[in-house]
């Protein structure tokens, strides 16, 4: 080697030798863990972040993906060291961020890759796999200073808490976790699962709200299944409300000690019944099984409930009081205009509202000269406080007024028997006065008497006499013929009657069967599409849909709410797709006509279009 070529060596040796260092220098170390891979579903999991940079300061950690889990909070913590090796100083800056994810169903899931930025740099770490399982399943976590149970000397916190090997001189069992008091049950109704249902009364008078609830109770050692099979609870004598924004719907509420093992616990129905009549009325199983694995699952039944109804008490029942009419109402009432001519109309709103029975119609006040029309009626129902179903019905009525003068509509009044104060109450409404003024024709006397003989004919003066009579009636001719005449008229005449009749019951059957009525439903549906009130239209396209469900499959869902109008349709055939788009039809057009501000005509046009839709597929059999 030359003396130049020794120089140059002596020079660039230190640059070669350092560039390791300082690449290795530049490179941040970042990781993350999971304080446990298999946990029970709504138990704690923790998952850290850890990053250290020689350079720059790691700063805006993120947890990534955390589907699954409910980041219930977290915490940072930054870190500095400084390391002298041979002389050579080195200085890390770090940052550790812990989150709490809180596990909401069973399942596998994937959480991170967290990140972190250094130096404007996002670096990332890998994804975790977190099995959750059923509540109580999940393996005991291992501490990271005993991780074989042995009460190792070593461990930093030994002395300080509870547990094996805590040198308190006993050993603590696991804690139990924690469960509901009120679910509580000193025996299970079966092996694995069973339904178990309670009311929460057992005597009411007729009308009162008795509230049903079915739990289903799953053993936490077993794996959740899937429900099949499903009966509901026959209330044949009640008025059943779902209690549920949706029927089919159910609730986990948590875990219940049930002969000193653990129960998850579910609430799969919860049901407003109104009595309809008095007497030990019965409220039916609910029945359902379960889909396992390998297991002839069997029927599970819910008990059978007896509610004692009894009448509400007859001392001071006001009168115009109707048996059933239970619950706490208020009546109040609105009239526009308040002038017009003899002869006019004015609108009278009014609304009740309150929990319980709530009636289905009222009886307005009759007086002279005041002609009351059949009310158009809108309601919104459901859960009005707690567990109690009420809500609101609304009745438009348009009224007539055939008298002059100041017209004084009366007041609404609604006897009703509340259960809570075990009184009777009268909700009132006061429609007020009316300025009639006269109109075009002259108005009838209203002060001439009334003659209720007015249409007999006038008294004789004097009695006649009999007139003579013949002294043979048989010498008569026309007896003779009329003796002949008469059988042959009878058989004329019920012939002719029997024909009437058969040509009017046929006339009749037509006009009322459901072909036709779906046909004047339709036709109705395309009318008022083609007009100006979106509400009014919307009522039509609902109707025509309910008289498809008669006239195709022979089901009314008129009175259904909810899922109860798919489930209706399930059972009578109708494919579950098809049952879900006439269910979601009709709820869009109620939604739409009780709305407070009016949609756009378009919007019922294409409801309308859906429905025609609709009602094909109904006529082809789904």
């Amino acid at each position: 080697m030359t003396r130049r070529a020794r120089v140059l060596f002596a020079l660039l040796a230190p640059v070669f030798f350092l560039l390791p260092r300082a690449a290795r220098a530049d490179r941040p170390e970042v990781s993350a863990r999971v304080d446990a891979t298999t946990v029970g579903e709504g138990d704690d999991v923790h998952l850290t972040l850890e990053a250290q940079s020689d350079e720059n300061s790691p700063v805006n950690p993120s947890a990534g993906n955390t589907t699954g889990f409910t980041v219930l909070g977290s915490s940072s913590g930054p870190s500095q060291s400084v390391t002298i090796i041979n002389g050579h100083v080195s200085q890390k800056r770090g940052l550790t961020t812990t989150w709490t994810l809180r596990a909401n169903k069973q399942g596998t899931f994937t959480v991170g890759p967290c990140s972190i930025s250094i130096g404007g740099l996002r670096v990332s770490t890998q994804t975790m796999r977190i099995l959750v399982v059923a509540p109580g399943r999940a393996p005991p976590r291992v501490s990271p200073f005993d991780p074989f149970g042995m009460g190792s000397p070593f461990d930093p916190f030994r002395g300080f808490f509870g547990g094996p090997g805590n040198g308190m001189g006993n050993d603590v069992a696991p804690q139990r976790p924690p469960t509901d008091p009120k679910l509580t049950l000193g025996a299970p109704r079966g092996e694995v699962a069973f339904l178990h249902a309670i009311v929460d009364k057992t005597s009411a008078v007729v009308g009162e709200q008795v509230t049903l609830s079915v739990y289903l109770y799953v053993n936490a050692s077993e794996r959740e299944a899937e429900l099949n099979d499903v009966h509901e609870a026959d209330a044949n004598d009640f008025l059943r409300r779902s209690l549920f924004e949706e029927d089919g719907s159910d609730k986990n509420i948590g875990r219940a000690l049930v002969g000193g093992q653990i129960y998850g616990a579910k609430l799969l129905r919860k049901w407003a019944l109104f009595p309809l009549k008095s007497g030990d009325l019965e409220i039916g199983p609910m029945s359902l099984s379960l889909s396992r694995r390998r297991v002839a699952d069997p029927l599970r039944q819910s008990e059978t409930i007896t509610i004692h109804v009894t009448e509400p008490p007859m001392a001071g029942r006001p009168p115009g009081y109707v048996v059933g009419d239970t619950g706490a109402f208020a009546l109040s009432g609105e009239t526009t205009p308040r002038e017009i001519e003899r002869d006019g109309a004015v609108g009278v709103t009014v609304e009740l509202s309150g929990s319980g029975n709530l009636p289905s119609s009222i009886t307005p006040p009759a007086r002279a000269g005041i002609e009351w029309l059949a009310p158009e009626t809108h309601e919104k129902m459901g859960v009005v406080s707690g567990d109690k179903y009420g809500g609101k019905r609304t009745f438009a009525y348009v009224v007539r007024l055939h008298k002059e003068g100041a017209v004084d509509l009366g007041d609404l009044t609604l006897p009703y028997y509340n259960p809570e104060t075990h009184a009777y109450a009268v909700a009132r409404a006061s429609l007020g006065v009316v300025g009639v003024r006269p109109g075009a024709t002259p108005a009838p006397s209203a002060d001439a008497a009334f003659d209720p003989l007015a249409g007999l004919p006038e008294a004789r003066k004097a009695l006649a006499g009999l007139p003579p009579a013949p002294a043979h009636l048989t010498d008569l001719p026309l007896f003779w013929l009329g003796l002949s005449a008469t059988p042959l008229a009878y058989g004329f005449l019920s012939g002719a009657s029997s024909a009437v009749r058969r040509i009017r019951r046929a006339r009749v059957e037509k006009a009322a069967s459901p072909e036709t009525r779906l046909k004047e439903r339709m036709a109705d549906a395309a009318y008022a599409c083609r007009g100006s009130d979106p509400r009014v239209a919307d009522a039509a396209v609902a109707r025509a849909i309910v008289a498809a469900t008669i006239a195709r499959v022979g089901v009314n869902i008129r009175d259904a709410e909810g899922a109860e109008v798919s489930r209706r349709l399930g059972d009578a055939g109708v494919e579950r797709e098809l049952a879900r788009r006439v269910e979601d039809l009709i709820h869009d057009c109620e939604a739409a006509r009780f709305s407070p501000d009016a949609c756009e005509m378009a919007a019922v046009k294409e409801r309308w279009e859906a429905a025609r839709g609709v009602v094909e597929a109904l006529r082809r059999g789904g």
